[in-house]
Order: structure tokens, then sequence, then C-alpha cells
């Protein structure tokens, strides 16, 4: 091999694998989060740590109690992400009432997909579904 051939796959090698390299120029994003079911339990804890809820998604039936404890050494709130929301309730905790160690607890009594977040910290959001029981079927 003479030292121009070397050299001309020295230069096409890299280009080579520089093209495959590239790929998509879409991002992908993160897998949703599970929905953690918690259905039939009265108490369900919600924990604000690390500027996030956790768990960020939870399925409850209607009449379970929801506690949000604050475990950062900040301030947050939990307030509705759309006023239009009717949760059946006044719903909602302001950061003065929500500081490290605080709890707020909400009853959810409606069906429906509730979107909740901190307005102080913009990515902290989550969701707590309420779904109807339906009775197991009776045997005659």
């Amino acid at each position: 091999m003479t030292w121009r051939a070397v050299g001309a796959v020295a230069l096409v090698v890299p280009a080579v694998l520089g093209l495959g390299a590239c790929g998509s120029s879409k991002k992908s994003s993160p897998p949703a989060p599970a929905v953690v079911d918690m259905r039939n339990q009265k108490h369900v804890a919600i924990s604000a740590q690390n500027n996030q809820f956790s768990p960020l998604d939870v399925e409850v039936s209607p009449g379970t109690t929801v506690m949000w404890t604050n475990h950062d050494s900040v301030a947050h709130n939990v307030q509705k992400s759309a006023d239009a929301v009717d949760f059946g309730a006044p719903f909602g905790v302001q950061a003065g009432d929500f500081g490290p160690g605080q709890t707020y607890a909400f009853t959810f009594t409606k069906v429906g997909e509730f979107h909740y977040t901190c307005t102080i910290h913009t990515l902290m959001n989550g969701t707590v579904r309420v779904v109807a029981t339906t009775a197991s079927p009776t045997t005659s």
C-alpha cells in the first residue's frame, strides 16, 4: 500500500464513522413515569424532595386522602396546574405553609385526573388520577 492510499483511508474512515454518529436530529424524550396504583388505600403519601414530587403519578380511589410532605431544605407549594380544573374543593397550599418538614393533605372525592405543580419550581409537577372502583361481580 502506498502512502497516498494510506492517507486516503485515514481521511475516509473518520468521515464515515462521523456520519454514523450523527443519527437522527430528533431528541428522544424520557419514558413517561409509571402510574403508581394506590387504589383502595385510605391514605397516600407524596414526598416533595430534590425539587420533585415522588411518586410523580398516582392512581387512587375516591375518598383517598393524599398527604404531601416537604422533605427538602427549601419551601415549596402545591397548586393546581390549571385554575379551570375543579378539584371538588379548595385545593393547594402556599410556600409559607409548606416549608421544610411541613405537610399538606387533601381528600380527593371527584373522579378525574388532577394535575398539580410547585409554582416556585416549575419543573415540579405531579398527577393524582382518581378512578372509580368497580364492585366485584357476585356469583349466585
